[in-house]
């Protein structure tokens, strides 16, 4: 579990103000509607709100990126919030709902790397392999506020019946652009995030 503030810190690329990195923390933490108690975001136009309240991302990617880059990355390297081993894109699907601690989370949309973890890490690259890889991480938004502390286990309490994967919405998002039936499909599902639904069915309409 771990939560940040905005600050601004040196790049290869100059100054960057961001709450990417974030410490990690034992609890018990207090989860609102928003975010835990002691982490914000810095840009919330395009970070933060309801279905962006926690960010996970799993932990057993992190040996992928150590060999593919051949450098250590601790935890929270990117980012999340929430670092969790034995779950992944491939299996949580959109809607799924988590226990956590005294909270309740949704699975609401994959995680979209941007600039951010670039800069941070000084790999010019990262975003697109992540985007090619599809090891994105995902977020979630807060069904019920409550406590939580390190250690507790997310038990999944509710599996959404689309069936519509975080790797499902990877895919039409990075790859399968162009695929109008996979599309409808994913904006189908109703936990998926407001704003990543409207882009998707934009593109539909174009």
């Amino acid at each position: 579990m771990n939560v940040g503030r905005p600050e601004t810190y040196e790049t290869d690329k100059g100054e960057l103000n961001s709450a990417y990195r974030k410490t990690p923390v034992k609890g018990p933490v207090h989860l609102t509607y928003l975010n835990f108690d002691g982490d914000e975001q810095a840009d919330k136009k395009n970070h933060g709100g309801r279905d962006k309240a926690v960010c996970l991302y799993p932990a057993q990617h992190y040996r992928h990126w150590e060999s593919h880059y051949n450098q250590e990355f601790t935890f929270p390297s990117f980012g999340e919030n929430l670092t969790v081993d034995g779950i992944d894109e491939r299996q949580i699907r959109i809607g799924d709902v988590f226990q956590l601690g005294g909270a309740v989370l949704q699975v609401s949309e994959p995680r979209k790397p941007c600039y951010i973890i670039a800069r941070t890490h000084g790999i010019d690259d990262f975003p697109a392999r992540v985007m090619e890889k599809g090891f994105s991480g995902f977020y979630l938004r807060v069904l019920q506020e409550g406590e939580v502390a390190q250690g507790d286990y997310m038990i999944l309490i509710e599996s959404h019946p689309d069936g519509v994967t975080v790797e499902d919405v990877n895919e039409v998002r990075y790859h399968d652009r162009d695929n109008t039936a996979k599309i409808r499909r994913v904006v189908s599902v109703a936990p998926l995030a407001d704003g990543l639904k409207q882009s998707l069915s934009k593109r539909l309409q174009k």
